[in-house]
C-alpha cells in the first residue's frame, strides 16, 4: 500500500521513493482489473449459486484478458518502462 501524507506533515524521502516505485505497478494492476471488468458478466453482480460457477466465470474472464493482452494483433504498443525521479525540495 502507498504511504499517505500525514496531516500537516510531509512524507519522508524513503516514503516518496517507495510511492514512486509502487505507482507503475499499481497502474498495471488497475488496467488488468478494468480489462477483466469489460465483460459484463464480471462487472455486474454474479447471481449464480455455487462457488464453482463464480470461480469459473472469473477464471474465464482472466483467461480472455490474458489472451487480449498477449495477442500480437492488439492495436496499441506495449508500454515502455518509466524513469523515476524524486522532485527536489
Amino acid at each position: 500500500m502507498p504511504h499517505k501524507k500525514p496531516p500537516k506533515r510531509e512524507l519522508t524521502f524513503s516514503q516518496q521513493l517507495y510511492n514512486q516505485l509502487l505507482s507503475p505497478l499499481r497502474v498495471v494492476i488497475e488496467h488488468a482489473h478494468s480489462g477483466i471488468k469489460r465483460l459484463r458478466m464480471v462487472a455486474d453482480t454474479v447471481r449464480l449459486r455455487g462457488k464453482w460457477r463464480r470461480d469459473t466465470i472469473i477464471t474465464v474472464a482472466c483467461s480472455l484478458q490474458n489472451l487480449r493482452v498477449r495477442s500480437p494483433l492488439r492495436a496499441y504498443p506495449a508500454p515502455t518502462p518509466a524513469k523515476f525521479c524524486i522532485p527536489s525540495e
